[in-house]
């Protein structure tokens, strides 16, 4: 029997559009499961538990003696806070109380208020 000859730049284009094809699908999956801030924390804004008042003294967190929080739409028991001790400036946490995981200060999200109409 004989054997068909191969091009090898031929097998590599069709390698290399191959590779690109699964790029671009990925990153449109990506693309399409990336929510926005407001749609992934959609509130309403709630009292904070006592076991995330808990975890923010643990982590020696002081900026939050008034705390509002939203859980996440995709993963429970993710929290967006947001945080002030005077009512002018406030600032955001995500919390993760079952990891024991604290991570903040940062900037408001755009798109989400603060709560009780207070303004940045």
């Amino acid at each position: 029997m004989k054997s068909i000859p191969r091009k090898p730049l031929g097998a590599a284009y069709h390698c290399s559009l191959a590779l690109l094809g699964l790029t671009c699908l990925l990153g449109t999956a990506d693309a399409r499961s990336a929510l926005l801030p407001s749609e992934q924390f959609p509130g309403p804004w709630q009292e904070v538990t006592q076991e995330i008042r808990d975890l923010l003294a643990l982590n020696k967190v002081s900026a939050c003696s008034q705390a509002a929080g939203r859980e996440s739409s995709r993963s429970p028991g993710d929290y967006l806070l947001y945080c002030t001790s005077d009512e002018k400036i406030w600032t955001s946490w995500r919390v993760q109380p079952a990891a024991q995981t604290v991570r903040g200060p940062d900037k408001l999200y755009e798109g989400i208020a603060p709560p009780d109409g207070y303004q940045k």
